[in-house]
């Protein structure tokens, strides 16, 4: 054998010498390969039988022909290799072989004596020895299981080799922080007594801590480009003719071994090809893959796709498969799909399957039978699988001997696409749900598995022991790995950023150079990023991570250089970008100064030194800690203390008191009674105040009496925002009966005004038109004989549905009898008297999807369970919007509570709306999710009596027959009769509909005219809003039209932080900031005063909840003070702070403190629904994606003239589902 280079054992370098003819033959091979793959394009966007390679487009053509085209095909073992005359694919690059410097090192006996004396790795010599030759017989590739083994021996040694080069050199190469470093030699001199061992490093692949590397670079992309659209496992096929007609004669393909990885991985760069190149499902945005091997040897890898136009949950049924093709149409799919996409079968029809654990399927087979395609609770969908009686395929197959049918049941999720082209085992799955992070990183780049057996670790910080503990290596493995094959790619570049202290960089060191590298320790990324932002002007405009977006890092100079060439980015010359991504090293927060320097990182633009990077408005910090702190960046009891002071400048005693039950019930401060005794002065001035009047003597002072009044009035609120006491929240408890406080509830329901509820009944019964009298008069009917039951109420918008429901509420509570109004919105909840979101009034959990049997937390001595036990009416407006679960849980507690076993336990319930509208939001959900989540899906609907309101009470008061029109136009569109091109699948909008727009600046001009000066009036800003159908557009709306504002721009940064700390490391502060999650503010919240925003969540009901609408007043530091826009309680001033949210969807435990709102200029079509407007601009640039979207958007005024409409020829998408409307 050869002599090996030691050089070469830890990690796969070249030897310098030869690095420039090897650089220039790669160069070369590169540019060929370009302009093959240039033609090959062009050739694939021309072809017809190809013309599916287009999402927009995506088609399944069952008659064409796809295993020969030859941009599919990997052609033969023809080519002869220029450099070692090695036999090889055409597509096969020099990478693979050896180069032509060192060429004529093979010019020696097998005894591995070289005639020239130069040097060669093992793993080269070892892939020389293995390549197929024309002029010479390789006997070593004939001898089966010998060559086998032979294989794995070699590259066991190899691999040994280098583990050992990496222990055995570690007594002579050290590291250590350059600190302790200096600080050691400063104090001591004794070399011996300082570093560290080196652990097995990252750079060695495969090894622990390169599989996290690429898992958190993983991370990286889900930071900057979402979750992953689709998630493919595709594992080579033995019976590929590649690998067959390679075969000499007698041979098997697992005798060969070779082959198999080598059309493998020739098959692995044709299908990135197809999803990157040929877009097959859209533009991409950035991939990786990692490839692994089956015990039994076969390769497979794993292939993580991100899509420019991310994948809608409607359009996974174009795309995935999960039944048996059809064999008379399709007979070659079905034979691949019979042949490479079933699995087991195992459950009762093969117990003895190796998937089988605990009498259960480990995958998760067989799986459920379902008609339409639905959102499953992992994040992945359940894909439709039809029955036989739903007219579903079925097959035979044998199992132990017996034949048996099986169905859709045991077909792995395919594309018939990616099927036909590769004909393999491809499982194609969509996983754009954000519950699937976390696995889908880890597991793309967990590597191999293990061999399992016995044995005792002398040593459990000895990392390469562990590695070696039970590596299991496969023939397959060991030839993809001497030939150099990839195991893993990625696109983009992700670029590893250093994070240390001052004087922290790690040091690699011998004992004879320590004293040096303590005098002059390198540069890092760091240290260079801070040089950089001194010397270049357009470096401190840069975030850390955003560096290597336009630099790169010149590893020999250890500096940031800017890039030559690429895109150039306007305004600065000479400056490029790339696709390059920036990553920092995690830091677990017990290194807690270097954790608060990476979190400075994260948030500050330019620093030009660790100074600067401790200095906050001109103060510099002792510690990174205090600078976080100063900054905002760090949550503790500090932040209710300061918004509470921001409070006191500027708001009345009323105001400050509902903020502090805000916040003791909402953001669970350490120490209540602390900000209590602070601030009780205020809190309680305005009792003060009026007892001062009452008793016309001023020089009263502030009492116990008083602060326990105060007390009392908070603990109301508290009831109120949480039903909770104050006790409960930490605070002491006021001087009042028990009685009292758990009646709040009960006598808020009972303290309207009788002599005006009579009032307006007298004045309003006589106004009510035929429909609307029969409508009252039915359900008053039903209130007076006690019956109970459940109503629907059918109303379009300008029906007068609000109208007759305040009616109805107003008639029962003038008898001092009790009326709930609940609405699934807070908008619609705004417009009724005593509206409240049903979510907040009847304790409903949030994961409704989630839930098999959901109940309302509500007990039978809680506040709101005595009032449900004595109301005598709930209605529930907008119950369109409402799960069907929601209902369910009202039902099955009505009926505990009033201990009734009649629906809803006898009490009558008001349901309205109209189901032309949106369905429930299911997140990420299919068609039919948002059908099995309405409320017609529930059993509870047979019961219902349906009434209806037709007659449109805007056309009757103006008397504007365009309104006429226009409301026949909403009820065709609602009801889906406005004919569809059947090619677009579009609608055309007619001009009498609406009025059309160009440009997304135009519809704004025409919505909020003049808004520099008008968004001063609050009346005029309430009537007018934008609507899309995708958050995207929204955002994008609301800064182009806030920009438009005068006045300075203010940024709140949201405290976004993991609490559990063993997941702290695997999701670094930058990607949960990056996390955009509907219904939550973003971490980035930018407002200006007078900015119109929404409230997310329920604060204060009924003034403040999720979805209403106010105008900024005052941005403080720690406050926002707006203007309540919309609704009854229009006009009132409020204080919001920031609170902490915790979402419900995520596979982690994540917490984000900021301000619940988010700009409102703009809404989402879901958001609006239940709101009435004077203008309304629809920008339909994005299509809807979901039933009623269309007709919510379009309902929102009453007349044509009040629409502005922005889409592409007048066409637009309306979806409409039938079975919603039956």
């Amino acid at each position: 054998m050869p002599r090996e280079r030691r050089a070469n054992i830890g990690r796969r370098t070249r030897h310098a010498s030869q690095q420039q003819v090897y650089s220039r033959n790669l160069r070369e091979e590169r540019k060929n390969i370009i302009r093959e793959n240039d033609r090959l394009r062009h050739r694939v966007s021309t072809r017809r039988s190809l013309a599916s390679y287009n999402r927009l487009a995506f088609q399944y053509d069952p008659t064409a022909n796809y295993s020969d085209d030859e941009n599919l095909d990997i052609g033969r073992m023809t080519t002869i290799c220029r450099y070692c005359n090695a036999v090889k694919f055409k597509r096969e690059t020099v990478g693979l072989l050896l180069l032509v410097s060192i060429n004529n090192s093979f010019n020696f006996a097998f005894s591995g004596v070289s005639t020239n004396n130069k040097n060669l790795s093992a793993m080269n010599y070892y892939a020389y020895r293995m390549m197929i030759r024309t002029h010479e017989e390789n006997v070593i590739l004939k001898c089966g299981r010998l060559f086998q083994q032979f294989a794995v021996d070699m590259y066991v040694k190899v691999e040994t080799e280098r583990l050992a080069f990496i222990r055995f050199n570690q007594p002579k190469l050290r590291s250590e922080d350059y600190i302790h470093l200096r600080d050691a030699i400063h104090s001591d001199g004794d070399v011996q007594n300082i570093g560290r061992l080196t652990i097995l490093p990252s750079t060695y692949i495969g090894s622990p801590r390169h599989m996290h590397e690429y898992a958190q670079d993983a991370m990286t992309y889900v930071r900057n480009y979402g979750t992953p659209d689709l998630f493919i496992t595709v594992t080579c096929n033995p019976k590929w003719t590649e690998i067959e007609r390679e075969l000499e004669p007698g041979q098997k393909p697992q005798d060969r071994h070779d082959i198999i990885a080598r059309v493998f991985q020739q098959k692995l760069k044709v299908m990135m090809d197809v999803l990157t190149k040929y877009r097959v499902f859209g533009d991409t945005r950035c991939y990786m893959y990692s490839v692994e091997w089956q015990k039994r040897g076969l390769p497979y890898a794993h292939i993580l796709i991100w899509l420019l136009n991310k994948l809608h949950s409607n359009e996974v049924d174009d795309i995935i498969s999960a039944e048996i093709p059809d064999p008379v149409t399709d007979p070659r799919l079905h034979d691949i799909v019979t042949t490479q996409m079933v699995h087991g079968p195992c459950g009762a029809l093969n117990p003895l399957s190796p998937c089988m654990a605990d009498g259960k399927c480990t995958k998760r087979y067989p799986r459920p039978l379902v008609a339409e395609t639905v959102t499953g609770n992992d994040g992945y969908p359940v894909y439709r699988r039809r029955s036989k009686e739903d007219n579903g395929r079925t097959i035979k197959v044998k199992v132990q001997n017996q034949e048996i049918e099986i169905g859709n049941e045991f077909i792995v999720p395919y594309c018939p696409l990616l099927s036909r082209i590769f004909e393999t085992h491809a499982n194609v799955e969509s996983c754009h749900s954000a519950k699937s992070i976390k696995y889908l990183c880890k597991y793309v780049t967990k590597g191999s598995e293990m061999a399992v057996f016995g044995i005792a670790s002398e040593n459990v910080n000895d990392e390469i022991s562990n590695f070696q503990m039970g590596r299991y290596v496969s023939t397959n493995e060991a030839l993809w790995r001497l030939l150099s094959f990839q195991i893993h790619e990625r696109y983009p570049t992700v670029v590893h950023l250093a994070v240390h202290l001052e004087n922290g960089q790690r040091v690699y060191f011998t004992e004879a150079n320590a004293a040096q590298r303590a005098e002059r320790p390198p540069s890092t990324t760091l240290t260079s990023f801070f040089a950089m932002c001194e010397a270049d002007p357009f470096a401190a405009t840069l975030m850390y991570v955003e560096m290597p977006k336009y630099y790169t890092w010149n590893q020999s100079t250890k500096k940031f250089q800017r890039r030559k060439q690429e895109t150039p980015v306007p305004d600065w010359p000479q400056v490029f970008s790339t696709d390059a991504l920036g990553r920092m090293y995690t830091v677990h927060p017990r290194n807690d100064e270097c954790f608060y320097l990476r979190l400075l990182l994260v948030n500050v633009r330019g620093p030009k030194s660790f100074a600067h990077l401790k200095t906050v408005n001109g103060h510099q910090c002792q510690t990174y800690r205090e600078a976080c702190q100063l900054l905002g960046l760090l949550e503790n009891d500090s932040h209710w203390d300061l918004t509470l002071a921001d409070s006191v400048v500027s708001s009345n005693a009323y105001q400050i008191r509902t903020l502090f039950a805000i916040i003791i019930t909402t953001c669970f401060p350490s120490q209540p009674i602390q900000l209590w005794n602070k601030y009780k002065d205020a809190i309680c001035e305005d009792i003060l105040h009026r007892l001062r009047i009452q008793t016309n003597n001023p020089d009263i002072q502030i009492t116990d009496e008083i602060y326990n009044e105060g007390l009392i009035l908070i603990e109301d609120q508290c009831l109120t925002i949480a039903n909770k006491l104050l006790i409960e929240v930490g605070m002491i408890a006021p001087n009042r009966l028990m009685h009292d406080a758990f009646n709040q509830e009960l006598n808020r329901e009972l303290q309207y005004n009788v002599d005006t509820l009579q009032e307006f009944v007298r004045n309003n019964v006589p106004l009510l038109n035929e429909q609307q009298k029969q409508v009252y008069k039915t359900l008053m009917q039903a209130v007076d004989n006690n019956t109970g039951g459940l109503f629907f109420l059918d109303a379009p918008g300008g029906t007068g549905k609000t109208f007759v429901i305040s009616l109805i509420l107003a008639t029962i509570r003038s008898r001092c009898d009790i009326a709930l109004a609940l609405a699934s919105s807070g908008i619609a909840a705004t417009l009724l008297d005593g509206g409240r979101t049903a979510h907040s009034a009847l304790k409903l959990p949030l994961n409704l999807n989630t839930i098999d049997t959901p109940t309302c937390n509500i007990s039978r001595s809680s506040a709101m369970g005595k009032l449900l036990m004595q109301c005598k009416l709930i209605v529930w407006d907008e119950c369109t919007m409402a799960h069907k679960k929601s209902l369910e849980a009202l039902n099955f507690t009505l009926k505990d509570l009033r201990r009734n076993n009649n629906i809803f336990g006898g009490l009558m319930i008001l349901l309205a709306g109209d189901f032309r509208q949106t369905l429930p939001v299911v997140p990420r959900g299919t068609p039919a999710d948002e059908l099995n989540a309405c409320l017609k899906a529930s059993p509870l609907w047979n019961n219902v009596k349906t009434l209806s309101l037709t007659t449109n009470m805007r056309v009757q008061l103006q008397n504007d027959q365009s309104a006429a029109q226009f409301s026949k136009q909403l009820l065709d569109l609602g009801n889906g009769k406005v004919p569809v091109d059947a090619t677009s699948g579009l609608i055309t909008l007619t001009n009498d509909f609406c009025r059309f727009v160009d440009t997304q600046l135009v519809l704004i001009e025409n919505v909020f005219p003049n808004i520099s000066e008008n968004y001063k009036n609050y009346a005029w800003l309430s009537q007018r809003a934008i609507l899309a159908a995708k958050n995207n557009d929204v955002h994008a709306l609301n800064f182009t039209i806030q920009s438009k504002i005068a006045g300075d721009l203010v940024t709140y940064k949201s405290v976004d932080s993991i609490t559990n700390p063993d997941d702290v490391v695997n999701y670094p502060t930058e990607f949960l900031n990056s996390l955009e999650i509907p219904g939550f503010p973003p971490h980035n919240l930018q407002l200006k005063v007078g900015t119109v925003i929404l409230i997310l969540r329920n604060l204060n009901p009924p003034r403040l909840c999720n979805g209403t609408r106010l105008s900024v007043k005052r941005l403080m530091p720690n406050l926002i003070e707006a203007t309540i826009i919309n609704g009854k309680y229009a006009g009132e001033n409020v204080c919001i702070p920031r609170i902490p949210m915790i979402p419900t969807d995520l596979p982690f435990d994540f917490k984000r403190l900021q301000f619940p709102v988010r700009l409102a200029f703009a809404m989402t079509i879901n958001k609006s629904q239940g709101q009435s407007l004077s203008v309304c601009g629809i920008n339909l640039e994005n299509h809807c994606f979901s039933h009623g979207q269309l007709y919510v958007a379009c309902s929102r005024v009453g007349k044509p003239s009040a629409l502005f409409v922005l889409t592409s020829d007048q066409k637009t998408k309306n979806v409409v589902y039938q079975r919603a409307l039956q």
